[in-house]
């Protein structure tokens, strides 16, 4: 089902092309040292190569933790009226750093599982959020099967290719939560991008921009 839509997933560049333009008075109210952590990027595009190398950064020692969660926070929230209150809650919880922390440790040893469900104990850090991170940070230690981003628009889309438009279109659609569920996604988008030789984010990108009806 995803075979005839080549074309337009070879086109795609997800690093560069999907990026958000920080607008710092939309977080105006965003914990002050993470304020000052990307206060470069004001009014600048954060694209998804920009949080990869900051997580490499953080791998490398050359950046606190906080900076990159912090970007991927801004891509992921955008201006979102709720953004800064969700960031500020994670951020302002010992529990949920130490958390963090751990998940990242894990995900560079490539323990995957063993991450999720670290970041999975973060209240409110919901799959779309948990697996942007494993994405980011993925990336960023060269995993050759990388962690993909999975949210309600992925999900969504996955059911459009599967069954006919108008079907999709009555029936509600949420990604699960379950880290086994989250395993077999990330698995059938890796066999998918080796059948059509593009990298698997090409493809999650499509699936989050698709348009049925297009």
């Amino acid at each position: 089902m995803i075979e005839k839509h080549k074309s337009k997933i070879t086109q795609l560049n997800p690093l560069q092309e999907s990026a958000y333009i920080y607008n710092p008075k939309r977080w105006e109210k965003l914990d002050s040292y993470a304020q000052q952590l990307v206060k470069h990027f004001e009014k600048k595009p954060i694209t998804r190569q920009d949080i990869i190398t900051a997580f490499a950064q953080y791998y490398n020692n050359k950046a606190s933790m906080l900076y990159p969660f912090t970007l991927a926070m801004l891509w992921g929230f955008g201006d979102t009226g709720y953004g800064t209150y969700r960031t500020n809650a994670y951020l302002s919880k010992p529990e949920s750093i130490n958390q963090i922390t751990a998940a990242l440790a894990a995900v560079k040893n490539n323990n995957i599982k063993q991450a999720y469900g670290l970041l999975q104990h973060i209240k409110g850090l919901n799959i779309s959020y948990i697996s942007k991170l494993l994405y980011f940070a993925s990336r960023a230690c060269n995993h050759t099967t990388y962690c993909l981003i999975f949210d309600i628009r992925v999900a969504r889309a996955l059911v459009s290719l599967a069954t006919q438009p108008i079907i999709a279109s009555f029936i509600e659609v949420t990604p699960s939560s379950k880290y086994s569920d989250y395993e077999q996604y990330n698995t059938l988008l890796h066999q998918w991008a080796k059948t059509l030789a593009v990298p698997a984010e090409n493809i999650e990108c499509f699936l989050f921009d698709y348009n049925p009806n297009k």
